[in-house]
């Protein structure tokens, strides 16, 4: 086997770990955010649902309505960044959306955290690092409290 053989089998193996990890973690994901919602009292398929999810998650830790706008910010926030490349204001306007949407965002998480009973700090660990958090608390013991209103 020549040497540019052997290295494209190196590539190629690296390639299909990286992929069977990201399917296999993808797996896990949704099978976790399944859980989360069921610990909660909702429909474990309502996390597939792209706006449902979004409507549900908030709903569970803050209001529902809330959740639907967040991804409306991202999708208008989306499309003004791939229309805003000459429009100074469009860019503002952008950046301000993509302000909203990571204090909705940090507030979400924390407000999620102690709905399912832990404290800021795992709602900081939840804005950091998500999906593990998410893992975390739909496979753990944490049970779902309530609202922290």
């Amino acid at each position: 086997m020549s040497a540019d053989a052997a290295a494209g089998v190196i590539v190629g193996a690296g390639i299909g770990m990286v992929l069977a990890f990201a399917i296999v973690w993808y797996i896990l994901e949704i099978i976790g955010n399944w859980k989360l919602f069921q610990k909660a009292g909702k429909p474990g398929w309502h996390s597939i649902i792209p706006f449902l999810n979004s409507y549900d998650e908030y709903d569970l830790c803050w209001k529902g309505g809330l959740g639907v706008f967040y991804i409306f910010i991202l999708i208008f926030n989306s499309f003004v960044n791939t229309n805003a490349s000459d429009n100074t204001f469009l860019v503002v306007i952008s950046g301000i959306l993509a302000i909203v949407a990571a204090v909705l965002h940090i507030i979400e998480s924390i407000k999620l955290s102690k709905a399912f009973g832990h404290g800021v700090g795992f709602g900081i660990f939840l804005i950091i690092f998500d999906r593990l958090g998410r893992l975390i608390l739909g496979f753990g013991s944490s049970e779902y409290q309530g609202k922290d209103e």
